[in-house]
């Protein structure tokens, strides 16, 4: 969980102990001293011995040793290295065995500025294990003090990453060590409050033992934890988070931290249970009304075929038109139990290959008996072996492009011409009218458009749900003009074999 080296805020050292070298610089005047440190740095490979005395102000440095002459006479540098590293550089006193006690009487009385500075003091001579043991002391002492800032830097890129989110940070037991502002807003409770408890007092009741468990085992596991979760206001009142926590390691990838982002998506659960209802409630009322609606419709319908043989050649143009509109409107509820179950699956709908040729072929006949004054023709059918994926709604996109194509037609006889062609792993089928046609600034817009449901002008709900169904299978479709009058509208659709190529291809 440690990020990358580097020195943005000028205090990462290149080439110290976390890249497994610690640089060490001698400042001692005694040749003595200097020859113990140089033979003891000559028998451990992780350290280097940096000669150059003038690379005190260099960011290369892990340890400085020094001894009371130096430590006078660069007392102002070493005091502004010191102060200018967020990780502090050590400094170990070398001093003569008989001296060390006064020595440091005299620097914690008479120099505390100095004193300050100073790390540890060795007496001399030593042994080379004493002084290797203090020296990896300090650095790791200087490695930890790393880590924290790490750490600093990682918490507090959390909190600016998250600015509206809860952040809860708890130590490697669970303890909570620091909440945000976003928490205390979503959860109701102070900083103060919670401070030294665990997140066990938002539980909610609504997660069973097994939920927290595995949460525990997972981010203990060093490994990152997602899911919902409802916990407790502390005004007993439940709220409901996207959360993520992830450890956070040391160098050595202990465990030192957990770190909690909270999402809250209470008013978007709340809305998804809302919208849920309503569609449950709209399905019940869509198949209570379309049932009501077709009874009636089959009534007048009935009546209407009652009344052929009764009425002159005038009365039966008017008959005509009756059961016209009334055909129409029972074609209304297919296309309302279509759209209705589109709306509803909420999830992307299972596609399997289709005959194209069945299913256009057999819902041209259920059109010829529908509308026995119109001329349905197909020119040119698919071929037997055009297979596209779709379901079993394909059949709605060619009734509502038919019924289009008579219901709005303005002549006598409507004439509609059905085409299917193939080219480059495609298969278009063109439905052309000789109706009035569509206006050009409509064509852009007609799907659109029938968006507006019943209500609409034009072409009504059936559009909506023929460009629906056409893009859930990968297709487009669109309106041009007939020629000399009337307009055609085009399904273009991938076939099962250039689909397969694709998926294999990709």
């Amino acid at each position: 969980m440690m990020g990358p080296e580097g020195n943005d805020d000028g205090y990462l050292v290149e080439g110290s102990t976390r890249d497994g070298t610690a640089r060490i610089l001698p400042l001692v005047t005694s040749p003595g001293n200097r020859e113990v440190l140089t033979d003891w740095v000559g028998d451990h490979s992780d350290y280097e011995l940096i000669r150059d005395e003038e690379s005190l102000s260099a960011d290369a440095i892990d340890c400085v040793i020094l001894d009371p002459p130096v430590l006078f006479d660069r007392k102002t540098a070493l005091t502004e290295r010191k102060i200018r590293d967020r990780i502090p550089l050590p400094y170990l006193l070398l001093v003569a065995e008989n001296e060390e006690r006064s020595v440091r009487k005299t620097l914690r009385e008479e120099h505390p500025d100095l004193w300050a500075v100073v790390d540890g003091v060795v007496g001399m001579p030593v042994s080379k294990y004493r002084l290797g043991d203090r020296i990896e002391t300090l650095l790791r002492l200087r490695e930890r003090s790393r880590d924290a800032i790490e750490q600093r830097k990682q918490l507090r890129a959390i909190r600016d990453q998250h600015t509206g989110h809860g952040v809860i940070i708890t130590d490697s037991e669970g303890t909570i060590q620091y909440v945000n502002r976003a928490f205390e807003e979503h959860s109701g409770y102070d900083r103060a409050e919670v401070i030294g408890k665990t997140p066990s007092i938002l539980k909610s009741g609504e997660h069973d033992e097994a939920f927290y468990e595995d949460q525990w085992e997972t981010i203990t596991a060093g490994n990152v934890w997602q899911d919902e979760v409802v916990y407790e206001r502390k005004d007993g009142e439940q709220y409901v988070i996207d959360q993520t926590i992830a450890p956070v390691t040391d160098s050595e990838g202990n465990i030192e931290q957990f770190i909690a982002v909270n999402h809250e998506i209470t008013e978007l659960k709340e809305l998804e249970k809302r919208l849920r209802e309503q569609r449950e409630q709209l399905a019940v009322l869509n198949r209570v009304l379309r049932h009501d609606i077709r009874n009636d419709l089959s009534v007048v319908l009935g009546w209407a075929e009652a009344l052929e043989s009764h009425v002159d050649d005038e009365g039966a143009d008017h008959l005509r038109r009756i059961t016209d509109s009334a055909r129409h409107m029972y074609e209304l509820t297919k296309s309302a139990r279509d759209i209705s179950a589109a709306l509803q699956s909420g999830s992307d709908p299972e596609l399997e290959p289709i005959d194209l040729q069945n299913v256009l072929m057999d819902e041209v006949e259920r059109r010829r008996e529908t509308y026995d004054h119109a001329d349905i023709e197909v020119s040119s059918p698919p071929s037997q072996d055009t297979t596209v994926r779709a379901n079993e709604m394909l059949a709605s996109v060619f009734r509502n492009l038919i019924n289009n194509a008579v219901q709005h037609n303005d002549r006598d006889t409507p004439q509609v011409t059905i085409r299917a062609t193939e080219h480059d792993g495609t298969v278009r089928v063109e439905i052309a009218d000789n109706g009035p046609g569509i206006q050009d600034e409509v064509k852009e817009r007609i799907f659109e458009e029938a968006r507006k449901g019943l209500n609409s002008e034009g072409t009504g709900m059936g559009l909506f749900l023929v460009r629906s169904l056409v893009e859930t299978y990968d297709g487009d479709v669109w309106a041009e003009d007939n020629e000399p009058r009337g307009a055609i509208f085009v399904i273009e659709l991938p076939t099962v074999s250039s689909q397969m190529n694709g998926e294999q291809n990709s």
